[in-house]
């Protein structure tokens, strides 16, 4: 793989967009509870939000919590490296 020279904003970057997903997830099961709250029945829509929440939170913390360091390389035991 390719090294990639990478500077402290795009460290910043990323985290700032992992703050915006969890945003977006927090929004998401915000409008899903409300919908409950009503009575409402689980729909599409319903299952979509919990979806969106779901992947927007996982992703979001992932990428606020992990920054740049996201695409370090690791070492791979010589088990399992390719010949």
């Amino acid at each position: 793989m390719a090294v990639r020279v990478r500077t402290w904003r795009h460290g910043l970057a990323i985290r700032f967009l992992g703050v915006g997903l969890c945003v977006l997830a927090w929004r998401a099961i915000a409008h899903l509870m409300a919908m409950a709250g009503q009575g409402g029945r689980a729909g599409l829509v319903g299952y979509a939000l919990a979806t969106a929440g779901f992947l927007f939170a996982s992703l979001g913390s992932a990428l606020a919590i992990m920054g740049k360091h996201l695409f370090d390389e690791v070492q791979v035991s010589a088990r399992w490296r390719r010949t």
